[in-house]
């Protein structure tokens, strides 16, 4: 067993917006202006954010085309007691991005680690969603293989919990037809463009979203939110 004093922290996993730059916490900003190096997905957005917030740090990339040489990286600054942060695209990091092996590798090294509260699309989307969320199953982003996004709509068929998946606009159709098909015409929600202009809500059973984006292709990000287990509509 590990166990970590975060007294000294000095890896930061930190939430960064997700639509709206003024979505961001106090001590997000207090601590992207304090550490010595920023890890990002993309520099150029990542300086967008910096920018507008007067947070001037030095910015290196990181992304799962070069990340074994950059968590390399960050563990030889770790040693050298340089504090980090690492910022993913928008939202929290860790849930969809490389955080979380950022996170094991310094912990297996000995370094702590600390993940700050912040924006994220799932847990705004399912409440928005007006489907129950007291209990929900997060699955990330649906996978673009079509047989291994049935396999796992047939593996959680029968779960009773709430289910959120991230899509992309192109695929979201798709994916409609494949959760009607699996899963049933259940109730579900579809939450677009979280925190910006065009945010947009729309509420039904799955084949009415599937009927609306056949006609009106979507643009944005997307979460879909789908009841669980025994609530599929004649």
């Amino acid at each position: 067993m590990k166990k970590f004093d975060n007294s000294d922290v000095r890896l930061f996993l930190v939430p960064t917006p997700i639509g709206n730059l003024a979505d961001i916490t106090l001590r997000a900003i207090e601590v992207l202006s304090e550490v010595d190096f920023i890890f990002c997905e993309d520099t150029r957005r990542a300086r967008i954010l910096l920018n507008a917030h007067n947070i001037s740090r030095p910015l290196k990339s990181l992304h799962s085309h070069n990340l074994a040489r950059k968590i390399g990286e960050i563990l030889s600054l770790l040693k050298d007691g340089k504090k980090v942060a690492y910022i993913s695209d928008s939202g929290t990091p860790g849930l969809s991005d490389p955080g979380a092996e950022i996170v094991l590798a310094a912990q297996e090294s000995g370094f702590p680690a600390t993940v700050l509260p912040g924006a994220n699309a799932a847990i705004p989307a399912v409440v928005m969603s007006g489907l129950k969320c007291d209990k929900f199953l997060y699955l990330g982003f649906v996978p673009a293989s079509p047989t291994k996004k049935r396999r796992i709509l047939k593996a959680i068929a029968e779960i009773p919990f709430t289910i959120v998946f991230y899509e992309s606009p192109h695929r979201i159709v798709k994916t409609l037809i494949d959760c009607g098909k699996i899963l049933g015409n259940r109730e579900c929600s579809i939450v677009r463009e979280i925190s910006k202009i065009h945010e947009e809500i729309l509420r039904g059973t799955v084949s009415e979203p599937l009927e609306h984006f056949e006609k009106n292709p979507p643009r944005g990000e997307i979460v879909l939110i789908i009841s669980g287990g025994g609530n599929v509509k004649d």
